[in-house]
């Protein structure tokens, strides 16, 4: 069975989309995090995102000779959107899941092939993080601090216990720490 890995950029007060800047794009990734990007999301079976994430990625990555830009596109895309009606003509190898989040994520699972990679945004995120659908999270705590804006965990309906696995610092101060969920 595949596990659900989510890779979410946040601030250091724990925010992961703000009006003051976005927590993913106000520090340049040093060269090191982004080899450390490439060598994981590059084995992914699948990009998991929300609606909102899936049209600023599908409007970027095609065009792009980025060599973020590779992976992003030639592996299976999932959008869940119930407004979405077509994902595949504006990003090729992507299907839309309008199902109960819950359930379209366990028939993920079961697909033969690698771990799948859940990007957010912060709604789709948080909406998996309170289902206790995320298997592994992968946060990239960006040296920033917003003061405002939505956390990844507004959405629990209780407070969750993590374990800490991994954690790895980089020249630009980024520190991703790597946390599994404690499940009896």
């Amino acid at each position: 069975m595949r596990d659900v890995i989510l890779y979410m950029s946040m601030s250091l007060d724990g925010l992961v989309d703000s009006d003051r800047e976005h927590p993913g794009m106000a520090i340049p990734d040093s060269d090191e995090l982004k080899q450390w990007k490439l060598d994981r999301i590059s084995t992914a079976g699948a990009h998991l995102m929300g609606r909102v994430t899936y049209e600023q990625m599908s409007s970027a990555w095609p065009q792009s000779d980025d060599p973020y830009a590779a992976p992003m596109n030639d592996i299976p895309k999932v959008v869940f959107s119930t407004t979405l009606s077509d994902a595949e003509a504006s990003w090729p190898i992507s299907r839309v899941a309008r199902g109960d989040l819950a359930t379209e994520i366990a028939a993920i699972k079961t697909e033969p092939g690698p771990d799948v990679i859940a990007w957010g945004g912060a709604r789709f995120a948080g909406a998996l993080a309170a289902a206790d659908l995320i298997d592994e999270y992968r946060l990239l705590i960006q040296p920033l601090v917003l003061g405002r804006g939505r956390a990844l965990f507004e959405q629990l309906p209780e407070s969750r216990h993590l374990t800490l696995v991994d954690a790895t610092s980089f020249p630009n101060g980024v520190v991703v720490h790597t946390y599994r969920p404690q499940r009896s």
